[in-house]
């Protein structure tokens, strides 16, 4: 079984990592499953999808759940760039690393929309809105 990262495919910013994560996989270690395909969750009941909206959750080779910046950290390692964002994990950034990690999760759709100057359905807001 593959590392499994549960994505937000509705957030540009996150796809474009995703993008990056899938190119660099050539021994297909990583696979993706959409939170909002209801299909993957009775596969991995351990996860809810609602706690997937907020943070990021990922289900490594042992079965193990990771969550935040843990995810990133272990997915960019299993496709050989884990130097890339290895400083984030050294303990004098790490408190700084989750609390910006925390912050981009539950602002990502915003700094998507900033980033890449979408619409506001583009950046999810129309997507939202029908969730109130």
């Amino acid at each position: 079984m593959p590392f499994t990262l549960f994505v937000d495919n509705h957030c540009p910013l996150c796809r474009r990592e995703i993008d990056h994560l899938r190119r660099w996989d050539r021994l297909n270690r990583l696979a993706f499953e959409d939170i909002d395909d209801p299909s993957w969750h009775p596969r991995f009941l351990q996860v809810a999808p609602s706690q997937c909206q907020r943070v990021l959750h990922g289900v490594d080779e042992r079965g193990r759940l990771l969550t935040g910046l843990e995810v990133t950290l272990a997915a960019w390692d299993r496709v050989g760039r884990g130097h890339w964002v290895a400083w984030l994990h050294w303990p004098p950034l790490r408190p700084l690393s989750d609390l910006g990690y925390r912050h981009f999760a539950r602002h990502r759709h915003r700094i998507s929309a900033w980033l890449f100057d979408l619409s506001p359905c583009e950046r999810g807001q129309c997507r939202l809105e029908q969730n109130r």
